[in-house]
């Protein structure tokens, strides 16, 4: 905290407790039970290579995997955490260096684990299945040998659990779907954060409005929403967001009231040009890599109704078509006016 007693970056509030984290409630009860259980059993001396998990967290970006991961982390009273992506583990020294020097007071968290390939995905699973791990020779020695692994605690997070072998998702104890928000959990999430960094603010209608932009997502209602309208309140000498502090701030992203940016818009006219196209002409038409629209642009269209998909063609909707002809004259001001 700064000498205002107020915070000045949304991440310096760290939640250690599921009971904190708002939203998701399936996920957080189904965790919740399996704790107590874990915690039940180990203290009527249960059996001695006892340990939690392992977790699989499914779901879209943002909805706050990562933030659940580090809160299990923190109930399950662990002394380390050890962070890694997908990508980073195909290096098979890097795969093989965590799971080696993992302890039972350890736990590991793979985000994005899409980004494993087969032959990490299957180290990954043996590991979890026998708790061994079988290390070729060339590697550690000139001869292959196995090595015991301790009963450490395996969290893995994925947007795309499809890209995940079967027998590495089967083997995961525990599965928990993370869906989009409620606008009511992201307002009170919205609320919680500014109200713990000590941000003031004018009405409960810029907390609303915040959320409303969000695409129902915590990551983007605060690290980019909430932090933006602080910096132009702070940009104006105020330690309160105002409405106009919040206008100004929604302006500077070009975000629209419905929570999509200059890509999500460009997007929806190239599709409005065309009526129906395949990703590959869209794509080329808004001059970004087809995965990035398939994997970030496309999903929360899709869930919010803005546009279809027929087989490989994508057909915008009559929700879409208002959408374009709504903030077609809305969201692009003209900067010279605006000062």
């Amino acid at each position: 905290m700064n000498k205002n007693n107020n915070g000045i970056d949304i991440n310096q509030i760290k939640i250690t407790s599921l009971s904190r984290i708002q939203g998701q409630p399936q996920v957080i009860n189904m965790l919740k039970v399996q704790l107590e259980a874990h915690f039940h059993i180990r203290a009527n001396n249960g059996p001695c290579d006892l340990y939690f998990g392992p977790v699989l967290l499914t779901g879209p970006s943002g909805t706050g995997k990562t933030m659940v991961a580090k809160a299990i982390h923190a109930e399950l009273g662990n002394l380390r955490l050890i962070e890694s992506n997908g990508v980073t583990v195909n290096k098979k020294t890097e795969l093989f260096s965590i799971l080696i020097n993992a302890d039972a007071d350890t736990t590991i968290f793979i985000d994005e684990a899409q980004g494993m390939n087969s032959k990490s995905q299957h180290i990954l699973l043996t590991a979890l299945s026998e708790k061994k791990l079988y290390v070729p020779a060339g590697i550690a020695s000139a001869h292959s040998h196995i090595i015991p692994l301790a009963n450490f605690t395996m969290i893995l997070a994925t947007t795309h659990e499809y890209q995940l072998q079967g027998a590495l998702i089967n083997r995961m104890r525990i599965s928990c779907p993370f869906y989009y928000y409620s606008i009511e959990d992201l307002v009170e999430i919205v609320r919680q954060r500014a109200d713990a960094l000590g941000w003031a603010y004018e009405s409960d209608d810029v907390i609303r409005i915040i959320a409303q932009r969000a695409k129902r997502t915590p990551r983007l209602a605060l690290n980019r929403n909430l932090q933006t309208c602080w910096h132009v309140a702070q940009c104006h000498g105020r330690n309160l967001i105002t409405l106009d502090d919040t206008n100004e701030a929604f302006v500077l992203l070009q975000i629209d009231e419905n929570g999509l940016d200059s890509s999500d818009r460009a997007y929806l006219n190239a599709l409005c040009e065309y009526g129906k196209a395949s990703l590959g002409v869209l794509s080329s038409k808004i001059s970004l890599p087809g995965l990035t629209v398939q994997r970030i642009i496309e999903p929360y269209l899709i869930q919010e109704g803005f546009i279809v998909k027929d087989n490989s063609i994508r057909v915008i909707t009559q929700k879409g078509k208002e959408h374009v002809m709504n903030t077609s004259h809305k969201i692009i001001k003209d900067t010279k006016n605006d000062h």
